[in-house]
């Protein structure tokens, strides 16, 4: 079965075998050149203008508080490290308990928009030890509490149209555990990243130089847990085989808990992994229902701000002839001439432009521009260049030009 303590194995042991062949020096001087690279990406970073009519707000979905049972994180932590990291809004996803919707925190507090949610399991792959995987259901937004039927459990037709009936969302989290794919039909979106799956696959024997390496990590925290920024493959080509039928978000998963701890020194506290990976959402303003809704129609991207501040990006289609916007992410528009997809960078980076999960165009710098000649889904993904190798950025939400 897959625990916490198995998950800290697989993440301090990533990042150290990671890095250091990436290096070829000691623990400290590999740190040093991850944290060097990404000062000098940082410097670059340019502030970009917003997109016409709309306010860009960063926050973070699925966190988990005392109320799971693998957390110990007090409401006060988890408000103190979203506002360190500069978040707008924080969507809490404890463990299902019917204790979360009498004592969950909901609302605006300390600046921060709190939306209280979910998560249940919706059962594993067939499989034993690491071969095992086991998905769950996030779910938020609802008006009512998710009650399970008290001797069959969750029939899961009726809790998907439960949640659509009461204005919620439906996200699918660990979706390589899903253990029926027709649930990707039934959800409104999926986690196309997710940080405990990361650690996850790249289990491994932690060498001798953990102490070593733990010790550097106290100086350089963000380039210790580096390695698990990357780009989820699978996860990718599902979202992509989904999102050629109908819209389909997708959304990045911190799955904090404020739990892990090596030699007593905490690897995973609220504040770094919070900075270490966003959503960013367009809506009018800041409230949970805005914010609910630009997840579900797809104005969002998801950024590793752990490499630098996303926060200004853009992607959207113009009309050629009069530079009108007729789209920005998320949003669907039917195809016609003289269309040009634009995306931009606040930080230089290689921009690759797919179309129906193909990529189709790759440009270096902070813009790519690219004129639509035929109908389908285009999404961009942004990757920056640290030390020797390039590490993705930003995966923004499709445009669907159709038919």
């Amino acid at each position: 079965m897959w625990t916490r303590r198995r998950l800290l194995q697989a993440g301090v042991a990533l990042g150290i075998s990671s890095l250091w062949p990436a290096f070829a020096y000691s623990p400290r001087s590999s740190l040093l050149a991850a944290h060097d690279a990404l000062e000098a990406l940082r410097a670059q970073r340019l502030v970009l203008s917003s997109l016409e009519g709309w306010t860009e707000f960063r926050g973070v979905l699925h966190a988990h508080t005392a109320l799971s049972h693998d957390s110990r994180g007090t409401v006060d932590e988890i408000i103190a490290a979203a506002r360190a990291a500069r978040l707008n809004f924080l969507i809490t996803t404890d463990h299902y308990t019917p204790r979360i919707y009498a004592e969950g925190v909901q609302g605006l507090v300390n600046s921060v928009l709190m939306i209280r949610g979910v998560e249940i399991g919706m059962g594993c792959t067939d499989g034993a030890g690491l071969a095992r995987r086991c998905g769950s259901l996030l779910a938020f937004g609802c008006r009512r509490p998710l009650i399970p039927d008290a001797r069959t459990g969750w029939n899961w037709e009726v809790v998907f149209k439960t949640i659509r009936e009461q204005g919620g969302l439906s996200i699918i989290a660990h979706p390589r555990g899903l253990p029926r794919a027709e649930y990707f039909n039934q959800a409104d979106g999926m986690e196309i990243y997710d940080i405990a799956d990361a650690m996850r696959e790249h289990i491994i024997d932690a060498p001798r130089e953990l102490l070593e390496f733990v010790l550097a990590s106290a100086k350089y925290p963000e380039e210790f847990i580096l390695p698990v920024v990357e780009r989820m493959n699978w996860h990718l080509v599902q979202w992509d085989s989904v999102t050629r039928a109908r819209r389909f978000v997708g959304v990045a998963g911190n799955d904090a808990h404020q739990s892990l701890a090596v030699l007593g020194r905490r690897i995973d506290p609220y504040d770094l992994i919070f900075r270490a990976l966003n959503m960013h959402v367009l809506a009018r303003s800041l409230t949970e229902e805005n914010i609910i809704a630009g997840l579900r129609e797809g104005r969002c991207f998801v950024s590793f701000n752990l490499l630098g501040d996303a926060a200004g990006f853009q992607f959207r289609a113009r009309e050629i002839s009069t530079g009108r916007q007729r789209a920005v992410l998320g949003e669907e528009l039917k195809m016609q001439d003289g269309l040009v997809l634009e995306a931009q960078s606040p930080i230089p980076g290689a921009l690759t432009l797919l179309r129906d999960g193909v990529p189709i165009r790759r440009d270096r710098g902070r813009l790519l521009r690219h004129g639509v000649d035929r109908p389908g889904v285009y999404r961009v993904e942004v990757s920056l260049r640290v030390v020797d190798r390039w590490q993705p950025w930003i995966f923004a939400n499709p445009i669907y030009i159709r038919l």
